[in-house]
């Protein structure tokens, strides 16, 4: 059976190796991390079935932090874990988007359960439709009319994937950025986006019904009728 990627953020560093050598031990691929810095980039690149949240990390807010990962990764499930118990924490965790609030300490065991029920809802969905095209995010096949396209690049599926997130509404270019190289934009990544999006546009141009466009001093957005 193939493994379940789990996304652990926690600033609990004994907590955290706790967990991953528990999950490990239940058969999980575990990525476990301290702090937010560069997050979006992490997720873009390992791709988790489900990301279990600390509310607070250090000086930074998760619950504000997952609002930002609902919209840019809305397919993949956030499960907070705190030692908060506040229902005004668990009403603004669940409110952003988040599948569940575990309050601190739970068993191992439990935190499994979890993990099977929401993460097997997340696999799913692993399919995109955006008109006679279809991708499966996790081969990265992309399909036209049911026939097979091309198999795309890390990049390419992320960047495919991060439009069809937001159809319809501009991705600016330092989402881009920090999605797919999990850095602040700067001008010298100008030339690398630019190129990543005219060979989508190719990629795209038998269906006349769904386009990208550059949208001026902002970023682009993929149109779909």
């Amino acid at each position: 059976m193939e493994k379940l990627k789990v996304l652990f953020v926690d600033d609990d560093i004994d907590f955290g190796k706790l967990m991953h050598i528990g999950l490990t031990a239940l058969r999980h691929d575990v990525h476990f991390q301290t702090s937010l810095s560069g997050i979006e980039g992490v997720i873009a690149q390992y791709s988790p079935s489900i990301i279990v949240l600390d509310v607070e990390i250090g000086n930074e807010n998760g619950i504000e932090k997952a609002r930002q990962i609902v919209r840019q990764f809305p397919s993949i499930p956030i499960l907070f874990v705190s030692s908060h118990t506040d229902i005004s924490f668990i009403a603004q965790g669940l409110d952003v988007g988040a599948v569940n609030y575990l309050k601190k300490p739970f068993d191992i065991q439990e935190l499994d359960v979890y993990i099977k029920r929401f993460a097997k809802q997340q696999r799913q969905e692993k399919s995109i439709y955006l008109g006679n095209y279809w991708l499966n995010t996790e081969t990265a096949e992309l399909y036209y009319n049911n026939h097979l396209l091309k198999q795309l690049s890390p990049l390419g599926k992320n960047a495919l994937q991060l439009l069809w997130e937001n159809k319809n509404t501009a991705v600016s270019n330092d989402m881009l950025s920090r999605v797919l190289w999990g850095k602040e934009y700067a001008s010298n990544l100008d030339a690398s986006i630019h190129n990543l999006i005219s060979k989508l546009r190719k990629i795209l141009n038998k269906d006349k019904k769904l386009w990208i466009t550059t949208v001026k001093r902002v970023g682009y957005q993929l149109t779909v009728l």
